[in-house]
Order: C-alpha cells, then sequence, then structure tokens
C-alpha cells in the first residue's frame, strides 16, 4: 500500500506500508511548499497539488510513475510537470475535474478548481497534457459573518462537485455558494462525442446558521442529503437535497447537531467523511479536545451523535482505505501538530474506531495534513 502525503512543508511524501502491518518499507520526498490539499487523476497517473503560501501561493502538478525495479527514474516516482505561482492566496482545496479541454478525447485534459481561503475566490485551471496553465477564471465572493475575527470576509474552505453544479463551502459569510460548472456550448470532438466548456457561473447561495462557519461536506450515497461540518460552531448540518428541476429548488436544513466539547473554547471543527456503507458520519475535531465525533445515519437522513475518537492533535484529513480488507473498515487519519500518521480499524456495527498503528514523523518530513491512496495492492 502507498499513501501520498501533503505536508506543511517543503517536502511532499510517498510512503510506502507493509500489507495489513501498516510497518513503513520506504519514504520517498520530494520537494514541493506546502501541499495542504492533494487530487489524484481517476488513472492515477497525474497527481495536482496546492501550495498554499500566502501572496507567494501557487498549484503543482506531478506525474506519478508506478513502481518498477528495472526501470530507473531520473525525477524519483513523483516527477514535477508544471508550477504555477501567484495565484489567489491561500488555496486549501481542490477539484480535478478529467477530460474537458478535452481535443478529440484525450484524457490527460481537464481542469482544477481551487477553493482559495484567504482569497474568498474559486479559481480555474484548465489543465493540457497533465500540465496546468495560469488560471482562466477566478469567482470572487464578497461578505462577511458576525464572528468577527474570522469572517471579516469570505473564506471558500470546500470544493464538490454534484453533477453539473459546484458547492464552494464559505466559511467567512456562513453560506454554501452554488455554481453552474459548465456552460451550455456543447462541442463536437473528433471521435463523435459532444464536450461541455467548463465555465464558473453564480447560481444562489445556500444558508448556513449565523456564525456558524461552514467549512467542509459531504453527500450520501444516493444525493439526497448533505451533511456540513461547522468550524465555529462544532455543528454537523444536515440539509435535504432537492432534485434541482425546478427554477426554485432549494437544499432545506433539517437538523443541527452539535459535536463540540464546550469544555474546549478554541475547538474547531475539521473535515467530515462519510463511512462507505453510508451508516456512519466521522467529523474531526481540532485545538483541544481533539478527535472524531461520530454519529449514526438514520433512516431518514437525520443523524444522532453515537461515540467519540480521541486522536493526535489537530486532524486536518482523514480517508477510508478501499483495499483488500472489507471496505470501510480501515481508516488513515493526519495529526499536523502530532506530527503522526494514525490507522484505526472500524467496527461497522456501531462505528466505534480502535487504533491500530501510531506513525510518528520527523520533523523532516514537515506537518502530515492529507493524503491520498495510491496503491492498486490486494490486501
Amino acid at each position: 500500500m502507498e499513501l501520498i502525503v501533503g505536508t506543511y512543508g517543503e517536502r511532499l511524501l510517498l510512503i510506502e506500508f507493509g500489507i495489513a502491518s501498516f510497518e513503513v518499507l520506504n519514504i520517498s520526498v520530494f520537494p514541493a511548499e506546502n501541499t495542504s490539499c492533494l487530487a489524484l487523476s481517476p488513472d492515477r497517473r497525474f497527481l495536482f497539488a496546492v501550495s498554499e503560501c500566502g501572496d507567494d501561493s501557487g498549484m503543482y502538478s506531478f506525474k506519478v510513475h508506478p513502481y518498477d525495479r528495472l526501470k530507473p527514474l531520473p525525477h524519483g516516482r513523483i516527477e514535477r510537470l508544471s508550477e504555477v505561482r501567484g495565484t489567489s492566496p491561500d488555496p486549501c482545496h481542490l477539484l480535478y475535474i478529467p477530460g474537458y479541454f478535452n481535443q478529440c478525447g484525450n484524457p490527460d485534459n481537464g481542469v482544477v478548481l481551487s477553493a482559495d481561503y484567504s482569497g474568498g475566490t474559486v479559481s480555474l485551471f484548465p489543465v493540457r497534457d497533465g500540465k496546468l496553465e495560469p488560471e482562466s477564471q477566478v469567482v470572487r465572493f464578497e461578505g462577511n459573518g458576525p464572528v468577527a475575527e474570522r469572517q471579516q470576509g469570505p473564506h471558500i474552505h470546500h470544493l464538490a462537485q454534484l453533477g453539473n453544479l459546484l458547492l464552494a463551502v464559505d466559511l467567512g459569510t456562513d453560506c454554501i455558494h452554488v455554481l453552474r460548472l459548465f456552460d451550455s456550448t456543447v462541442r463536437p470532438l473528433c471521435d463523435g462525442r459532444l464536450d461541455r466548456a467548463p465555465r464558473l457561473e453564480r447560481l444562489f447561495d445556500i444558508p448556513a446558521p449565523a456564525g456558524s462557519g461552514p467549512r467542509h461536506l459531504v453527500f450520501n450515497h444516493d444525493r439526497t442529503h448533505m451533511y456540513v461540518i461547522t468550524e465555529l460552531s462544532n455543528e454537523i448540518l444536515v440539509y435535504s437535497m432537492p432534485d434541482f428541476t425546478a427554477m426554485n429548488d432549494r437544499p432545506v436544513l433539517l437538523q443541527r447537531l452539535p459535536v463540540g466539547d464546550p469544555s474546549f473554547p478554541t475547538q474547531a471543527g475539521g473535515d467530515i467523511q462519510l463511512s462507505p456503507d453510508g451508516r456512519h458520519l466521522y467529523a474531526t475535531l481540532r485545538n483541544g479536545g481533539d478527535g472524531l465525533a461520530i454519529a449514526e445515519v438514520q433512516p431518514d437522513g437525520l443523524i444522532r451523535r453515537v461515540g467519540f475518537q480521541p486522536t493526535g492533535a489537530h486532524v486536518r484529513d482523514f480517508l477510508f482505505l478501499p483495499e483488500g480488507l472489507p471496505t470501510g473498515e480501515h481508516m488513515v487519519i493526519f495529526c499536523k501538530n502530532d506530527r503522526c500518521i494514525q490507522f484505526y480499524r472500524r467496527n461497522p456495527a456501531d462505528g466505534t474506531l480502535i487504533l491500530e498503528k501510531d506513525l510518528p514523523l520527523a520533523p523532516f518530513y514537515g506537518e502530515p495534513v492529507f493524503g491520498a491512496l495510491y496503491s492498486n495492492t490486494t490486501w
């Protein structure tokens, strides 16, 4: 099993783990600054990463080479293809959408979309042959919220695609912006298929409670409900999702579930993920009482809190391991402040977690904050 790990630091990591033991077999490092979010292309040939560096922020693209002990690689397993600097400040999340700007079906073309925290923007970067081009569109938002020290302006923190729509979670203005992702132009390709051009167009906003600071979201499997973790009020917000067939269809807020611990006033919500079987939600809490809040998803889509798992300090991101063992029974989390990666085994019956492996990283490697599973290994 191989994990690509983004860090706050000067290095991108490729870590090879033993089968089921999670013992480290090898760590390779590649120069890249503050790669706090990553995205692999569906065929895992290309890797895209933000470079979250304030006014000197940027984006990277890399080619990822499969392991071949007989083939020398002058640039290692991860080869940098392109870099764009001077982007909107502090991109902290990105999506890669393949196949657009398609040039007769070339799968190596597409677009990268970035959520820019300090810039309060969403940026669109064309990708051709796996290489990033300068942004072709930047959508700027305005507004603020009642928490003056955190909501002085828009702070876009997370992006999610929903068919032809893009949802941009805005911590600074207590809303989720909904944009049309593709314009109405349909272009024929030389192989007879049709292509749509990506072009962001603002449609409407989904309001969140004032001062809640929405941060990340996830949909259930059939897209009937949306779950949002908030950073300022430490809640999971549950929305019913329409099919958007009518012009005035809008999501409706159904539930606000507190998941924070009042004894830690600086605590802040982080990431949120749905288990692969759809039965449990997991949401990170950081900056005091750090861990994962666990909620059970009811048949009607509403949720109830069922547990809490303490973890290493400041979990920015986590993911389920989809390989080998029954899907969803193992989770890996990235603990920034403790400089460690932790592996947990999940009980699908009640959602509880058991720590299986705690991997500390030397300061040389940076602070682990995000991961992407690369390996195709079967356990």
